[in-house]
């Protein structure tokens, strides 16, 4: 047996290692924990991506252990066009996932009376997002319900995230149309945002191409804005260099 399979055999004895597998299995649970921790639940194909596995069945056999160990939990809900199964973390999932010497545990757990088809939808799309920004390097991605105290004239972003240069960015994922009033309002409450420096840019994300080239078009047709009984007239140069618009397939490079 020359050098080359000598190295080789001993790689593989390596990844057999009871030891090395209790280690990776302690990885992807990790994983998982700390992601649901924020998210509560999520779909195997995206907790498949948090573990970084390429094989369904080895995500699904990870997630079945986890259930055994009453760490997290499955639910089918129907929906138009079949069914989807969730799997969310638990109440001693929540108090395996926080760091010991740096947080306190978080309370809520998954509740599968609690959730909509709608929310369901938006959150998933929302967490797809997320896992490809930090993929792509971007940091302390926070969901809008974990953004504390904001003024009340503004609308909460879907996310704060900061990206590779070092930009604060508010995310809106975007799957349906709004109403043109609707619209103004959620402008005027972005360049607030964008005013007060708590996001240095804001970007629409929308399921496809033709989906957001249209939704910037609406957005940027707005004219004017209605302040406390004043009006301010938009000014493109000025008030469009910091909102960006993409597609689920281009994010996250938008610019």
């Amino acid at each position: 047996m020359n050098r080359e399979d000598l190295m080789t055999s001993s790689s593989l004895n390596m990844i057999a290692s009871p030891k090395l597998r209790a280690q990776r299995n302690e990885e992807k649970q990790h994983l998982v924990l700390r992601f649901l921790r924020e998210v509560l639940w999520s779909t195997q194909d995206i907790l498949q991506m948090v573990m970084k596995l390429q094989s369904r069945q080895s995500a699904h056999k990870s997630l079945k252990q986890m259930e055994r160990l009453g760490l997290i939990k499955a639910h089918s809900f129907e929906v138009l066009g079949g069914s989807i199964k969730l799997w969310g973390i638990t109440q001693h999932g929540q108090s395996m996932a926080f760091n010991i010497d740096s947080e306190m545990p978080y309370g809520a757990y998954f509740e599968p009376g609690r959730i909509s088809e709608s929310l369901i939808r938006h959150q998933l799309d929302l967490q797809i997002l997320r896992v490809k920004a930090e993929a792509h390097g971007w940091l302390s991605w926070k969901d809008g319900d974990r953004l504390g105290k904001l003024s009340k004239s503004v609308k909460r972003p879907d996310a704060i995230v900061i990206n590779i240069n070092n930009k604060k960015v508010g995310v809106e994922c975007e799957r349906t149309f709004k109403t043109h009033k609707r619209y103004e309002q959620i402008l005027l409450s972005y360049l607030r945002l964008i005013k007060n420096q708590t996001v240095d840019e804001v970007v629409w994300v929308s399921p496809t191409h033709d989906f957001s080239r249209r939704l910037e078009i609406l957005i940027k047709s707005i004219k004017q804005l209605k302040i406390a009984g004043q009006i301010i007239k938009i000014e493109p140069e000025k008030h469009h260099k910091h909102i960006h618009f993409c597609s689920y397939q281009d994010w996250p490079d938008y610019e």
